[in-house]
């Protein structure tokens, strides 16, 4: 399957999935280390923020860019996602920030996909590349949120 049909399923399957899941259940921290199934989809929301800005630098940059990482506990507890939003809010920032994404990438072309994107440990990959380990990245988190 593509990447844009692998969005395009994640889109159909999270919110089956999110949907059919107790908010009780949703919100449990299995440790206070550790996220809960809210935190996680605030974690794929903060991932598809920080994806986006990535992916449409790319597409509209003639050089390569430089991806920056950030800083993802941080972020979860910057936003309190645990407090202050309910499992509804954050399905629907989350589907929205994706959709946001699919019409970005429906839109890269060929070349687009083959521009390079400088990591911070130096090496470079293409924004083919990138996509696909978003992807492969929200399927893990899924997998998380299914269990």
């Amino acid at each position: 399957m593509s990447a844009i049909g692998r969005l395009e399923a994640y889109l159909e399957e999270i919110p089956k999935t999110v949907n059919g899941i107790d908010e009780a259940a949703f919100l449990r921290k299995p440790s206070p280390n550790k996220w809960s199934k809210q935190e996680i989809l605030g974690h794929l929301c903060d991932s598809a923020a920080n994806n986006h800005i990535r992916f449409a630098r790319s597409i509209l940059s003639n050089e390569p860019i430089t991806v920056e990482g950030y800083r993802q506990d941080d972020w979860v507890r910057l936003h309190d996602y645990q407090s202050n939003y309910s499992p509804s809010e954050m399905l629907a920032l989350w589907t929205s920030l994706n959709k946001q994404i699919l019409h970005v990438m429906r839109r890269a072309s060929e070349s687009d996909l083959d521009k390079q994107c400088l990591l911070s440990d130096g090496s470079s990959v293409s924004l083919r590349w990138l996509f696909d380990d978003y992807l492969d990245h929200m399927l893990h988190h899924l997998k998380q949120i299914q269990s």
